[in-house]
């Protein structure tokens, strides 16, 4: 298995390989040192309002204020006693859910969707826990689901990346349609709150019957959508006749045939289209990632 995974790089991804990505998400922190609080940011501003570092605003002053906090200028020039309030600054656990099901493990340029997925989590992982952030995630395939709790710099980062390069050489025996209905259940049990959670999937396993389980998580937390495509999905090779297999049947893929690729280019424009539509309504943001694109430059718009 070691030899197979150095012989396809592509394929499958090694802890090794996850570690060695922690100097490349250096080239991701720059924007967020300038943007800290920026809505991508791991650190997010509350409505509450107290101490902090964030000015919110000048109001009348009120018994109970922190008298360190009255605005001079405001007091002399309307001559009532104003203070100043501010935004708390507080930190938000950071969920980084990677599917790794049947579908992942497919790409036809520089790797496998699962591989991308997985290089893609360990670079923000290795980015938010070096920017002071706690960091955790989950990794779903079938019915199997590794977990890891956020915390405090490398504390989980390292079992992440564990779980993922486990996960890319050990697929599940057994394929789930329910998969990622599980992974946002896994999620719901905890009952989290002012958490950032990102979602790196093809998202194949869709359906709108998912909005009900994603509502209360994108109603209380931050969710964004890493949705990893490979080309082949969205546009046919040209004419041809081209092997195909899923790992146990082989086919001939005939792009000769016009109606199919008519056929095909309508079904997965609607599939992406529904998606997108769904994720809109959540108030969900969502990016692509390509199998065919280098991996930092795409995830440079999470951090900007």
């Amino acid at each position: 298995m070691l030899k197979a995974v150095k012989e396809n790089p592509g394929v499958r991804v090694t802890l090794d390989e996850l570690i060695a990505l922690q100097s490349d998400a250096q080239t991701l922190l720059w924007r967020k040192a300038t943007t800290r609080h920026t809505r991508q940011s791991g650190l997010k501003n509350t409505k509450q309002q107290g101490r902090g570092i964030n000015f919110s605003e000048t109001r009348i002053y009120q018994p109970g204020d922190d008298i360190r906090h009255i605005d001079w200028h405001a007091t002399l020039r309307t001559d009532q006693t104003h203070t100043k309030l501010f935004h708390e600054e507080k930190e938000r656990p950071i969920w980084l859910l990677v599917d790794h099901n049947p579908s992942m493990y497919f790409g036809t340029k520089i790797a496998f969707k699962s591989v991308i997925a997985a290089r893609a989590a360990a670079l923000c992982a290795w980015a938010f826990s070096a920017n002071g952030e706690r960091v955790g995630g989950l990794v779903f395939s079938g019915k199997k689901q590794l977990s890891v709790q956020p915390r405090d710099r490398l504390q989980a980062v390292l079992p992440l990346l564990k779980y993922l390069a486990d996960s890319s050489t050990q697929p599940a025996a057994e394929y789930d349609d329910n998969s990622l209905e599980l992974a946002f259940n896994f999620l719901l049990q905890r009952q989290l709150h002012g958490c950032l959670i990102i979602v790196f999937s093809d998202f194949w396993q869709w359906h709108n019957g998912l909005m009900a389980r994603l509502q209360p998580l994108a109603r209380k937390n931050q969710c964004m959508a890493v949705i990893v495509q490979d080309p082949l999905e969205t546009t046919l090779p040209q004419g041809g006749y081209y092997p195909i297999s899923d790992g146990n049947n082989k086919y001939i893929l005939n792009t000769y045939d016009t109606r199919f690729k008519e056929r095909y280019n309508r079904t997965t424009e609607a599939r992406l289209e529904t998606l997108q539509q769904a994720l809109r309504q959540l108030n969900m943001a969502s990016i692509p990632l390509s199998t065919a694109e280098a991996l930092v430059p795409q995830l440079k718009t999470l951090f900007i």
